[in-house]
């Protein structure tokens, strides 16, 4: 049996994390988490995900420099990285806007509250 894809997840919202997860499992991928920027830099290095679903508005590091991080290093750059975020019903009182979003270098984003198809279609169609 092929091996599971790795997802990991970055968010700082446990509730989430863990709806996320269930949501992710149902598609058959196995998945790690952790709650912000800095832990997501870790976890990357030890766990060697497949892809990365990360949190734009974060304790510690933010999604946006996480990613900028990741992305820079040869051994994490092609890692596709879905950014999640609250930020388009925020922007008026967020520091991010939707240039931050288009200027990152992450694959791809999906706005908060997630909508659990889409999501898994989105995992699904960067990991093939």
């Amino acid at each position: 049996m092929a091996e599971k894809k790795k997802v990991l997840l970055v968010d700082d919202d446990p509730d989430f994390v863990e709806a996320v997860r269930v949501i992710v499992e149902s598609g058959g991928y196995d998945v790690r988490v952790a709650y912000d920027g800095q832990e997501g830099l870790d976890a990357v290095a030890e766990e060697k995900p497949d892809l990365i679903v990360l949190d734009v508005m974060m304790p510690v590091m933010n999604g946006h420099a996480c990613c900028a991080k990741l992305k820079a290093d040869p051994t994490t750059a092609k890692i596709p990285i879905i950014l999640l975020t609250a930020v388009a019903d925020r922007v008026t009182t967020s520091t991010y806007t939707h240039r931050d979003m288009l200027e990152s270098e992450a694959e791809d984003y999906m706005p908060k509250p997630v909508e659990p198809a889409e999501l898994l279609n989105l995992i699904k169609s960067w990991l093939q």
